[in-house]
């Protein structure tokens, strides 16, 4: 059967149309998986030890336009005082350590592998001296609470902040008093917040 020329540019349009709806629906779901939902902490499945040691943490604590944060590889997740908890450690030396202190919340974000070489920037330089969350290339945004994320984070844990005080060197063994002799650091404080909410992103 002969096709005419009007039969062709209706099947190229109606082909275009085609095209153009299913990558629309592909934005559509881009923008899905990107959006963050809300777990449980008890929904937590990752093992604590490797999120830590492995994958690092931003832990961040400040409002807008007055925040820090810092990588850490030193932290836990359990319960406490029929709470569940995150718990971080930071030491006096930071600039983080001020503002922990003032602060009455924090959150803890990982991320995807892909953004080790950010975390390590974020660990090896202070925010004393320059704008390093932007200096690393994350995107900073905040929360519907106002507390700080990363656009970048596949999770973050919102808390409040229920203890904080500085390890006593009266109690140290062996493996801590080492530690610190070896380093010449500041003692840590240790710092434990009630989990008030866990955001979580669809990995890609």
């Amino acid at each position: 059967m002969k096709i005419d020329f009007d039969q062709t540019s209706l099947m190229r349009t109606f082909l275009i149309i085609q095209v153009f709806l299913f990558s629309l629906a592909s934005c559509k779901n881009e923008k899905t998986d990107n959006t963050m939902h809300e777990i449980q902490a008890s929904e937590i499945r990752e093992n604590p030890v490797s999120l830590f040691d492995q994958r690092w943490a931003l832990l961040t604590a400040g409002p807008q336009g007055n925040l820090n944060t810092m990588t850490i590889s030193w932290g836990s997740l359990g319960e406490l005082w029929n709470k569940p908890i995150v718990t971080v450690y930071v030491s006096s030396d930071r600039y983080t350590h001020t503002f922990m202190e003032r602060e009455d919340r924090f959150t803890v974000a990982f991320f995807p592998e892909r953004y080790r070489p950010a975390l390590t920037y974020l660990g090896s330089h202070s925010g004393r001296d320059s704008d390093k969350i932007a200096e690393s290339g994350l995107t900073l945004e905040f929360l519907a609470s106002g507390q700080p994320s990363f656009a970048e984070a596949d999770m973050v844990i919102e808390a409040r902040k229920i203890y904080g005080a500085p390890f006593s060197t009266e109690g140290f063994g062996d493996v801590p008093a080492a530690f610190y002799a070896s380093r010449g650091m500041g003692v840590h404080s240790t710092y434990i917040g009630e989990i008030e909410h866990v955001w979580v992103r669809e990995k890609k």
